[in-house]
């Protein structure tokens, strides 16, 4: 018989933990509403006693059981039982090979600095003086998953910045203004139906005809940042037109010495010859996918996780970025994928529930006859795809003493307990309680050793100094 490398696996939703209590009658396993989670005797079904386990006597086999999320236990007169609990196997505590926990984030953009900007201010290479009379080039490049399924290849874009028309009397070229150069490549960048999905003909109003209004999906936002004194911190923020007035005061709230945030069709610079201001130009990923509701939702349906990657350099008139050295570029945040999302929970809880007999049909009357619908949404051990989840995993076998084929053989079985995380790195506390109650079960069964693994510290978000969100 060959070997079966893979767990099987079963997933519950636990909105709250029930304490184990075998004086509590209400802690029976039938009486468990929709979310509940508790752990039970596998042979007698009473609530475990956790705290009359001795730390020094052999822990029993035990059942974790959640509350069905179903609404009716019967449909039409003959197939019932669906309101029946949700249980694992039996879990024998010495045959438990490990435990872990995993706590949800959300995803990371990717952010990359051209020039001055809050994060690179002070930095001289990043306050280049730009001349009269030349052109600045600069490409951008996007890659990731979500730009490959629009575009079937990886996106770039050049565009270019005109440092102006020399003054008559000058004999050598003099300094421009670099707010501008830094405007006509946001615009340039903004304006590009590959990295924005704007295209030439968007104007940024929010109101009026739906072909003028900006993509409020884009891959990038391009958002301006100046010294306007030379002071060597910047104060002003300028976005793209249409951007809300949220955006603009979470801007403007996102550092003491930013004083002005406002759009680039508003903005005026006020540079003059002889001023040392410095400007820089910030891409922020800004990605959304497009997803269908609960209604119509489907188990094949695509949801992203890859970041999308921003990578940019100044190049020559040829596109050459090795016989160009120009503006300072910089990455202060790398692009991280979101961890416990509700996509993937509900997918995870969808393929449990079909191994029971409860099945999700792909047809909505059908779905709708065989409570499929129950099983996504906001409810009480639902499986909420809007949501971040933490989980607790328990990993464990069931031996087979007798098997025909001779050879001594083990099931792994996975159990997956996921609960709403409060996005603070911490577990969530419920599950959290029940990781410690089944801890207490291993110690007393002597296997606690090298069993409890401390989840992944995947570290803290790096600070995005400048908001395109609200």
């Amino acid at each position: 018989m060959a070997y079966f490398n893979n767990a099987f696996k079963k997933t519950m939703i636990l909105r709250k933990y029930i304490d184990p209590d075998p004086g509590t009658p209400t802690a029976a396993s039938g009486a468990l509403l929709a979310g509940d989670v508790s752990i039970y005797d596998a042979k007698t079904w009473t609530p475990v006693d956790i705290t009359g386990v001795p730390a020094t006597q052999t822990a029993c086999q035990f059942i974790i059981a959640a509350g069905a999320p179903y609404p009716n236990d019967k449909i039409g007169p003959f197939h019932g039982g669906y309101q029946e609990s949700i249980k694992s196997k039996g879990i024998n505590p010495k045959y438990v090979s490990k435990v872990w926990s995993t706590t949800a984030s959300v995803a990371q953009p990717f952010v990359l600095n051209i020039g001055s900007t809050v994060d690179t201010i002070g930095d001289a290479d990043c306050c280049p003086t730009f001349l009269c009379g030349e052109q600045y080039h600069l490409r951008v490049d996007i890659k990731g998953e979500a730009v490959l399924r629009m575009l079937n290849h990886q996106g770039y874009i050049e565009v270019t910045a005109d440092g102006g028309c020399c003054p008559a009397d000058s004999i050598t070229p003099v300094a421009s203004d670099p707010y501008l150069i830094m405007q006509q490549w946001a615009e340039g960048i903004w304006r590009s139906a590959i990295m924005t999905g704007n295209g030439p003909n968007f104007n940024g109003a929010t109101t009026g005809n739906a072909a003028e209004r900006f993509n409020p999906n884009p891959f990038i936002v391009p958002v301006i940042q100046v010294d306007t004194d030379g002071n060597g911190a910047i104060d002003t923020l300028v976005y793209p037109p249409g951007t809300t007035a949220a955006v603009l005061a979470a801007g403007l709230a996102s550092s003491a010495a930013i004083t002005t945030s406002t759009t680039w069709d508003l903005y005026t610079s006020g540079w003059a010859a002889g001023d040392d201001d410095c400007a820089g130009l910030m891409l922020q990923t800004a990605f959304l996918n497009t997803e269908f509701g609960d209604c119509t939702f489907q188990p094949s349906d695509y949801y992203g996780l890859e970041p999308i990657r921003i990578y940019a350099s100044e190049v020559d008139l040829n596109g050459d970025p090795c016989e160009f050295t120009g503006v300072c570029i910089e990455s202060t945040c790398l692009g991280r994928q979101a961890q416990g999302l509700g996509e993937t929970v509900v997918r995870d809880f969808i393929l449990s529930e079909s191994y029971r007999q409860v099945p999700f049909a792909t047809d909505l009357r059908i779905r709708e006859i065989t409570q499929g619908n129950a099983m996504i949404g906001t409810g009480p051990g639902q499986a909420d795809r809007a949501s971040f989840y933490d989980k607790l995993f328990i990993l464990h076998t069931v031996p087979r003493f007798n098997n025909p084929s001779g050879t001594f053989d083990n099931d792994q079985y996975l159990i997956e307990i996921a609960a709403i995380s409060p996005l603070t790195g911490v577990l969530n506390a419920d599950l959290g309680a029940l990781l410690d109650d089944v801890t207490a079960l291993l110690v007393a069964a002597n296997n606690d050793d090298c069993i409890i693994q401390v989840g992944e510290d995947v570290g803290a978000l790096c600070t995005i100094s400048v908001p395109v969100t609200a």
